[in-house]
């Protein structure tokens, strides 16, 4: 695998990575190996990665180059810190690591709790899917199919193509239609059918403030990505997005003692306000989740807090797509 070639968008972006497993971490939906971890870094080339600060100060001086790669890590997860760190040392590299603080602070990290949920107890995610429908009909008295437009359903996959149209459906339905509190409610029936707490489910899930501050004393670079992580912030109110932001910059501020220079969007979900949130917080770097304009006729990084990132299911489902060609072609 690692002789392949995976052709990248022409210009400075970051790969995103979430899930991994391996090392007393469970496979999720969607998550790699430290394996498939170390072919990405080898076939797009070690070298090519730039250390956050040099990143920043070339993104300052308006000097970064097109064929200039980060690493970014999402939501503090412990599996990133078990799985592909101890690979990320023995290349010398350091990422950028975004970091939401609720759940270092005594909150309840639902987002991730709820994935972890459908992953430990659905045969696959698409059984899960089945019943969150259901539940949803049942429940709350909504059509999904006609809730979620196709339209809808086939601009998203356009941007990320690693989704299936349940994986769609599902996300439209939580951000755009149940809204936080419904989407709650369906899957507290759902987690309680199955007799298992919230607490439990978040066990093992994130890194504690020692990994985190280990991580900053390293050389790497503690990001924001909100205070909570909420899946539409975008929806919230201009002074909502300022305290989610502010309260975010403040705990990894004091944590560890470095001020956040660069942000990721948490679900890509942001607008105007959300920017000049930013800016006002002194951020001077940010990350979207795709390599899709922001709008049409744009270019693909329309800011300094817009920057492009290429998801590594992209990478990794190209890597495999070619393994399997040549394998095929070699017993052909």
């Amino acid at each position: 695998m690692r002789s392949a070639h995976v052709d990248l968008v022409s210009v400075p972006h970051g790969i995103m990575f979430h899930h991994f497993h391996g090392n007393r971490h469970a496979v999720t939906q969607g998550s790699i190996t430290a394996q498939d971890f170390e072919d990405i870094l080898c076939v797009l080339g070690p070298e090519r990665f730039l250390h956050p600060s040099e990143w920043l100060a070339r993104l300052d001086a308006g000097a970064l180059r097109p064929e200039d790669l980060c690493l970014t890590f999402d939501d503090g997860l412990m599996s990133q810190y078990d799985v592909a760190l101890p690979v990320m040392g023995r290349y010398g590299l350091k990422a950028f690591w975004f970091v939401y603080s609720t759940v270092f602070e005594g909150g309840i990290g639902r987002f991730e709790i709820y994935r972890a949920f459908r992953s430990r107890f659905f045969g696959t995610v698409d059984v899960f899917y089945a019943d969150f429908f259901d539940t949803v009909r049942r429940e709350l008295d909504i059509d999904v199919q006609r809730a979620v437009r196709a339209d809808d359903i086939d601009g998203i996959r356009r941007d990320y193509p690693f989704y299936s149209v349940s994986d769609v459906q599902f996300r439209l339905l939580r951000d755009r239609v149940l809204g936080p509190e419904r989407f709650d409610r369906v899957m507290e029936i759902l987690i309680a059918e199955r007799h298992i707490t919230l607490e439990e489910l978040a066990e093992n899930l994130w890194m504690t403030p020692r990994h985190v501050v280990d991580l900053a004393a390293g050389g790497h670079h503690i990001g924001l990505h909100s205070y909570s992580h909420p899946t539409s912030l975008a929806d919230l109110s201009r002074a909502e997005q300022h305290e989610e932001y502010a309260r975010n910059l403040a705990h990894l501020h004091g944590l560890c003692g470095t001020r956040p220079a660069a942000v990721a969007h948490p679900v890509n979900s942001y607008n105007d306000a959300t920017l000049e949130v930013l800016r006002e917080l002194g951020i001077r770097c940010g990350f979207r989740a795709n390599t899709a304009p922001c709008k049409a006729g744009e270019p693909l990084n329309a800011s300094t807090l817009e920057l492009a990132r290429e998801d590594h299911a992209n990478i990794i489902n190209r890597l495999r797509a070619m393994e399997t060609s040549k394998s095929e072609n070699q017993h052909a």
